[in-house]
């Protein structure tokens, strides 16, 4: 049996973010041994006495320059041999990155920082190959997850700027759940289900014409504590897996 000292305990971190209407997964290559020069998720070990939380935005800022985002524990991943160094356990973790401030540049806010050669936003369903130890089962557990909250937890409007048209927040759905929803009975849903305000004298922000805008005026906690896969739902696994 293992002792203690054996024991590899490591936070990995999903972040998602909406680039161009498609939901994108951060992802970094490894300099370091195992896996080195293969692409992975954002991930470390966690120190003696740190918080779980607290290692998850550390590693996270660390490896890429990213901090201050949503940030939620998803589940805990502990196969025998998902990593090479011994038994390993993993506190999954999904981040959730905000629209790019005036003038920025979402894609541009990621850096290669410490144990990286590389960082680089792919599409959730087409990832660059496998990726390292166990983290693309982990991608597509953490996009099933999402895809699950985004209908009864504020998860979208993360994903939003502060002022959008309907047609952007259906566009926010249709990406994290793979579907296609009719704008006319998604609109009344929508304004049945969230807390929405329309906002006065507003143009759409592309086109610069008078359009409806909206601003989601409710609760933004999204409630739960590390979510469980639902009885009878297996998630769907990356081709890579």
């Amino acid at each position: 049996m293992a002792s203690r000292r054996e024991l590899i305990l490591t936070v990995d971190i999903a972040c998602f973010a909406l680039v161009e209407d498609r939901l994108q997964l951060l992802l970094v290559r490894r300099l370091e041994e195992p896996f080195a020069g293969t692409w992975a998720l954002p991930g470390g070990a966690v120190g003696a006495d740190e918080p779980l939380d607290d290692a998850a935005r550390r590693v996270l800022e660390e490896m890429t320059g990213l901090w201050g985002l949503y940030l939620e524990q998803l589940y805990t991943f502990g196969d025998p041999g998902r990593d090479p160094r011994g038994r390993s356990i993993s506190v999954a973790y999904y981040a959730i990155l905000p629209p790019a401030s005036a003038g920025g540049s979402q894609r541009g806010s990621a850096r290669p920082g410490r144990g990286v050669a590389d960082a680089a936003w792919y599409p959730h369903h087409r990832l660059p190959g496998a990726l390292a130890f166990d983290h693309g089962r982990v991608a597509a557990y953490a996009r099933w997850r999402l895809a699950q909250k985004i209908f009864y937890t504020p998860l979208a409007f993360y994903l939003l700027p502060e002022h959008f048209t309907m047609a952007d927040l259906r566009r926010v759905y249709e990406a994290v759940t793979g579907e296609s929803y009719d704008a006319s009975n998604f609109a009344r849903q929508m304004m049945a289900r969230w807390d929405l305000a329309p906002v006065p004298g507003s143009r759409d922000r592309r086109s610069r014409r008078p359009a409806r805008l909206f601003r989601y005026i409710g609760a933004r906690e999204i409630a739960g504590g590390p979510d469980q896969q639902i009885d009878g739902v297996t998630p769907v696994r990356s081709d890579e897996e």
